[in-house]
């Protein structure tokens, strides 16, 4: 079904979470590029907003923390009521949404938005004007972007993207400055942590601290590459377990940036490393090679993609167990269903080895051919 294309004012509903809010970007600039002249609002929650406030597609952010996001849900329900006022007086023309949760459609429904165009999952779209099938077989990438086809628009690319803005990437040199880092020093960013977003944890995602600890150390000295940690505020106590288990320095800035920063030092990294969490899909979204760590998540949904991004990923039995199918379950994914965790155990420091040696081989093609 095509819109017409005279339609003013466009709101895209995404509120949460990092990855999720990147894999949106593709389908962000093709809505520009099929609606040139349109006003392209985000909603996007509170934790999440700086992921897309600097985006060069989007002309407003209106940031929303819904209930299932709140901890205090009284306040979250007078935050809905105000949200829903500011967007009746936005007199916003099309919605499109990205979320699969009847509360989403309903939510712009009572917005008062004529067109509301969205995924029909297991029959939840009742408050959609045009429903999208989910097939749960696509990379959250390409199941943005059949939203976004359903208006008869075509692609402007699969890249993800996020801006780094000069403010930002002074912050990082300045900070990787202060911690010993000179400008032709190969670094190589390294999240040991992640698995956290409002009202959900999946330390399954993460990998062993001590098999991290050797990692580095091998790196360290098979490349002489400064180390990078870096992550958010509960992170902080497994990066110290790895780092106390190196016999080589590293650097530590878990904590110590916020996620437009974390994302202008990712900028900087040669190559990152980490499991299926938010700076993961940051660094991708930045450019920077990436080797990405799977266990109960599937690679084939969520990797970054394309010739710069390895993924590491054990074919067993149980995994992948956090699916589309599953991640609305009331299944309690912070533990290993099994009690073994054997899709990230069974991952040795040489089979990232072997990726990072990989990785490490294309830059230095890159270099040869660049001189």
């Amino acid at each position: 079904m095509k819109v017409d294309r005279h339609i003013k004012k466009i709101l895209i509903i995404k509120l949460c979470c990092i990855g999720d809010i990147l894999f949106t970007t593709p389908s962000i600039r093709a809505l520009r590029k099929g609606f040139p002249e349109a006003h392209l609002a985000y909603l996007v929650g509170s934790w999440s907003k700086e992921i897309i406030e600097d985006n060069p597609n989007l002309d407003e952010i209106i940031v929303y923390d819904s209930p299932q996001h709140s901890s205090i849900r009284w306040r979250s329900y007078i935050r809905t009521l105000k949200c829903l006022q500011k967007l009746r007086r936005g007199k916003f023309d099309l919605v499109v949404i990205f979320h699969r949760t009847p509360f989403s459609s309903f939510f712009a429904f009572l917005a008062g938005i004529p067109y509301r165009i969205g995924f029909d999952y297991a029959g939840r779209g009742r408050f959609l004007t045009q429903r999208v099938l989910f097939d749960s077989g696509k990379h959250e990438v390409d199941r943005y972007l059949d939203v976004v086809y359903s208006l008869g628009i075509k692609s402007a690319g699969k890249a993800t993207e996020m801006k780094v803005m000069p403010e930002e990437k002074s912050y990082a040199w300045n900070i990787l400055r202060d911690n010993g880092v000179k400008a032709e020093d190969e670094v190589i960013g390294v999240l040991a942590g992640g698995g956290k977003n409002p009202g959900a944890s999946m330390l399954t995602k993460r990998w062993s601290p001590q098999k991290f600890s050797q990692l580095a150390d091998r790196m360290i000295e098979k490349y002489k590459v400064k180390i990078v940690f870096i992550g958010g505020s509960g992170d902080e106590d497994v990066v110290k377990e790895v780092m106390s288990g190196m016999r080589n320095n590293s650097i530590n800035l878990v904590g110590r940036t916020n996620f437009k920063q974390l994302a202008a030092v990712l900028k900087r990294c040669e190559l990152f490393i980490g499991g299926d969490s938010g700076p993961l899909h940051i660094a991708a979204a930045v450019g920077t090679p990436t080797i990405g760590i799977f266990g109960p998540s599937d690679p084939k949904l969520v990797a970054p993609r394309g010739k710069n991004h390895l993924t590491i990923w054990k074919n067993v039995s149980c995994s992948p167990c956090y699916r589309p199918d599953t991640v609305l379950s009331e299944k309690d994914f912070s533990k290993c269903h099994e009690g073994t965790l054997r899709c990230m155990e069974k991952i040795t420091v040489e089979d990232i080895l072997v990726a990072v040696d990989q990785q490490m081989g294309k830059l230095d093609k890159q270099r040869n051919e660049d001189q």
